[in-house]
C-alpha cells in the first residue's frame, strides 16, 4: 500500500472515530502533498512515496522550528501542539537508524571516497544522505561525519 493511499485510510479512520486533531494533520499532508507536485509540475493524482515522504519531512522540519520557537516565547501550549503533530507525521516515516548503523555508513564512505579532512565533509555527507534515504536526520549524519573528519 501506497504512503498516499494509507494516510487517505487514516484519515477516513480518523472522521469516523471522531479524532480531530489527526485528521486536521493528515489533511494538511494530502493538501501538501497536492501543492508541491502542483509545483514541481507533477500529476495531480497518485502521489509517490518519494514525493510524500519528502512532504512529511518538510512538515516536520517546520513544526519543529515552530516548536523551538514557542518555547523560547513561552508559548508551552503552541509547542505542545506543534509536537503532537510532529508524532503524527513520524508515523509515516521509515523506521530511523541507529547511530552505529549511521557510524558503519559514514565510515564506509569515507574509505570509498578517500575522505580524510574537513573539505571533504560536503562529498561525504551527500553520498550518505543518499544512502541512507531519510532514514537519519541531517543534523544527525554532519555530526558523525565530522567527528570522524579531522
Amino acid at each position: 500500500m501506497s504512503l498516499e493511499a494509507r494516510i487517505k485510510d487514516d484519515i477516513k479512520a480518523a472522521m469516523k472515530s471522531g479524532n480531530k486533531d489527526d485528521l486536521e494533520v493528515l489533511r494538511m499532508v494530502i493538501s501538501d502533498v497536492k501543492n508541491t507536485a502542483i509545483a514541481e509540475g507533477l500529476e495531480r493524482a497518485g502521489f509517490d512515496d518519494e514525493l510524500v515522504l519528502r512532504t512529511l519531512r518538510r512538515g516536520i522540519k517546520t513544526r519543529t522550528e515552530s516548536a523551538e520557537m514557542y518555547e523560547k516565547a513561552g508559548r508551552n501550549d503552541l509547542s505542545s501542539k506543534e509536537r503532537a503533530q510532529i508524532e503524527v507525521l513520524e508515523r509515516y516515516l521509515p523506521a530511523q537508524m541507529s547511530v552505529a548503523e549511521l557510524e558503519v555508513v559514514v565510515d564506509t564512505v569515507i574509505v570509498e571516497l578517500g575522505a580524510s579532512t574537513k573539505k571533504d565533509m560536503g562529498r561525504v555527507i551527500k553520498e550518505v544522505v543518499a544512502r541512507v534515504e531519510g532514514r537519519a536526520d541531517g543534523k544527525a549524519v554532519s555530526s558523525v561525519v565530522g567527528g570522524r573528519l579531522s
